[in-house]
């Protein structure tokens, strides 16, 4: 009896340590899996070798759809005075009012009814002023989660392909002051240790070579040039197929494209 309650005990302690072993074999898989994911081709992971969202979006301004962009954001603001401007990047789902507060984490988890969720709202840095978008060196940033699917900002990663800026070349940004349209200029993909956020400028001179090292990133050729005399806007998002990343897609303000 002694011998079978010992086999047992010892078929017992011998299932534990499988059942263990078995257990840190999968974690370590899923921490190599997770630890390693910038190492990942770019995009591959989420599939931007496809179009994320609607690829067959039209191509329309707000104009060609006969809609009045200040008057949707002035209307928004009624309720919702942080409702500082209506974004608009044509062909894709991004069309919706941004917000901005005293500082970049009032909108990164809570929504504008102040309801904490995952994406928050897209929103403005707090350091910028939506009614000096024409005066020099001005550097315009919001922001917006990348969600995975077609809502906040993941959309932009569209941009990862030439053959999609070629035909959605222009973004359009509504304040109370009016509706402004951005040509894009540069796109790519870097990380937070590259300062692309930059909003106060000491010089001219500084300012331009600021708009010197965001166009050479850029990951393929535009043929847009930029200088001093522009102001732009920056639009950001985190992009998973590198540790810390950011996409980052900017323009410059035009009278008539």
């Amino acid at each position: 009896m002694a011998k079978k309650k010992k086999n047992k005990g010892f078929i017992i302690m011998l299932i534990v340590i499988i059942v263990i072993a078995i257990i840190g074999v999968v974690a370590l898989v899923l921490n190599n899996i997770f630890s390693n994911k910038s190492l990942e081709e770019p995009g591959k992971e989420l599939g931007f070798d496809i179009f994320v969202g609607d690829e067959n979006m039209p191509v329309t301004t707000s104009t060609e759809e006969g809609r009045n962009l200040v008057e949707e954001l002035k209307s928004v603001n009624v309720t919702y005075e942080d409702a500082k401007a209506w974004l608009k990047v044509p062909g894709t789902t991004i069309d919706y009012p941004v917000f901005q507060g005293t500082d970049n984490t009032r909108y990164y988890r809570d929504d504008r009814d102040g309801e904490t969720q995952d994406w928050g709202e897209t929103f403005i840095d707090y350091r910028c002023d939506s009614s000096k978008l024409s005066e020099q060196m001005t550097n315009f940033i919001i922001y917006g989660h990348n969600t995975e699917t077609d809502n906040r900002f993941t959309p932009l990663l569209n941009y990862k392909r030439q053959e999609f800026y070629n035909t959605h070349k222009y973004i359009e940004l509504a304040t109370v002051d009016g509706l402004n349209t951005y040509e894009i200029f540069s796109v790519y993909s870097t990380d937070t240790d590259f300062y692309y956020i930059d909003t106060e400028f000491a010089s001219m001179s500084e300012y331009g070579d600021f708009l010197d090292d965001i166009k050479s990133k850029s990951r393929y050729d535009t043929g847009v040039e930029v200088s001093t005399a522009d102001s732009i806007l920056t639009l950001s998002t985190c992009d998973y197929s590198r540790r810390d990343g950011r996409f980052v897609v900017q323009a410059k303000l035009v009278e008539n494209p």
